[in-house]
């Protein structure tokens, strides 16, 4: 009996993943659960377990493929002793009406049998072909993306097109390769980006590194991101006396913590009174979001991952400090799923034990804002006691704001972070 092995539903924001390695060949015995393959999307890497026991009848999907979720992917016999069926040839998988694969959920009817010819007719005066209505450009999802195939994406960027200027004819509105090269030879493309520098060649001794599906996509957001929000970037320095006496106390009750929770309080305490950092963009429109969920940025092997925290505004020090440590734990392991690095309102970046004093953050689409901790450095400063200025010592930090100047005013961004300032140098940190 064939047991079918689909490429997986990782989280509701994933449409399609790469098979980046098989990790059995056709005729090898497996077990229940033992790794087939390694995928990527364009959020984790993951190994996808077998669902039964049995032998690899068919795997459908060549190494470095990208297919849609729930597609099949390889076929598993649990009759051990049938031979499985010698694979037929598939057909190729069709970028113009992402048309799915023979095994796949949508196959092509067979054409219908050809009518009797008609006696021919006196031929016509041709006419001037008439102009195809025109079509609504495709709608953007929530996050402000248009769904293409990669085909049309590599064509966008290419030619320096805008998709949501071109009248999609697929599915759902999609563009198509035939709609983006309609558009091109109307005349319609931008002017093409300059030609990109010619690659360095690798000398003798260099490592080159490709790169992976998370890399490419980092570097796409980060660029992304870069051209379409405008960013401000403004800083406070802040006294951590008030937080690092707490820490101190926290710490002798069992209790360890680094700075990070304590930013992120006073961060989701300020957002409840400035809802419109607390927001994302939608196309042309800023959706200011009820709930208060803060992304943080985790170093990992694979790259940069930002996980989100829910709820911040409803959770003391110590279960912040926790559901830190857990995502951070989980990321960096390769087990943290899509759904959970989804759905951020506001970013804290922490640059770890070995920072630096200051940096400028770019903001993680769709949201409107990112704060960024320094380094904490003790250093002499001037305060007031009994009247009179006095030189004293005192754990400092650099707070950077980087906000999204379409939605966000300077009157906003620089009450924001004075607000978070003021709770981290007031101590007021609530219940641990």
């Amino acid at each position: 009996m064939p047991i079918d092995v689909v490429m997986p539903q990782l989280g509701e924001s994933v449409v399609e993943g790469v098979v980046v390695k098989w990790l059995v060949a056709v005729g090898d015995t497996v077990a229940k659960d033992q790794p087939l393959l390694e995928i990527s999307t364009d959020k984790v890497d993951a190994e996808i377990p077998s669902p039964a026991a049995g032998r690899i009848a068919r795997l459908l999907v060549k190494e470095g493929e990208t297919v849609p979720v729930n597609s099949v992917v390889a076929q598993i016999q649990t009759e051990m002793g049938a031979p499985a069926p010698a694979p037929e040839p598939e057909p190729a998988w069709d970028e113009e009406t992402e048309g799915f694969p023979g095994h796949m959920a949508r196959k092509k009817e067979p054409p219908l049998p050809a009518p009797p010819r008609p006696e021919p007719a006196p031929t016509p005066k041709p006419k001037p072909p008439s102009e195809p209505p025109p079509s609504a450009p495709p709608a953007p999802d929530a996050a402000g993306r248009i769904r293409v195939t990669p085909v049309v994406g590599r064509m966008a960027v290419t030619h320096g097109l805008d998709l949501s200027k071109i009248p999609g004819t697929g599915i759902d509105g999609r563009v198509t390769r035939k709609d983006v090269e309609a558009f091109l030879a109307s005349g319609g493309a931008a002017a093409p980006p300059p030609a990109a520098p010619p690659a360095p060649a690798a000398a003798e001794g260099d490592q080159v590194i490709p790169w992976t599906q998370i890399r490419k996509k980092i570097a796409h957001n980060m660029v992304a991101s870069k051209q379409s929000a405008p960013h401000v970037h403004t800083f406070a320095e802040v006294d951590m006396s008030a937080a690092a006496e707490r820490r101190a106390a926290l710490k002798a009750e069992g209790v360890s913590l680094t700075y990070l929770p304590f930013v992120m309080y006073a961060a989701a305490k300020a957002l409840k009174e400035f809802p419109m950092v607390n927001a994302v963009v939608s196309g042309e429109s800023t959706i200011l979001k009820k709930g208060i969920h803060i992304s943080v940025a985790v170093d990992t092997e694979k790259g940069l991952l930002v996980p989100v925290v829910r709820d911040a505004d409803k959770k003391s020090l110590a279960e912040l400090a926790k559901a830190v440590d857990d995502l951070g734990a989980r990321a960096k392991a390769g087990k943290i799923m899509p759904d959970e690095l989804a759905g951020g309102t506001f970013s804290v970046t922490n640059p770890g034990a070995k920072g630096n004093l200051f940096g400028t953050p770019i903001i993680h689409q769709p949201q409107v804002g990112v704060l960024r901790m320094g380094q904490i450095v003790k250093r002499p400063v001037v305060v007031e006691v009994d009247g009179d200025d006095a030189v004293v010592i005192r754990p400092m930090m650099f707070l950077c704001l980087a906000y999204d100047h379409r939605v966000i005013d300077g009157v906003a961004g620089n009450g924001f972070l004075f607000r978070v300032r003021e709770i981290l140098e007031a101590g007021d940190f609530g219940k641990a």
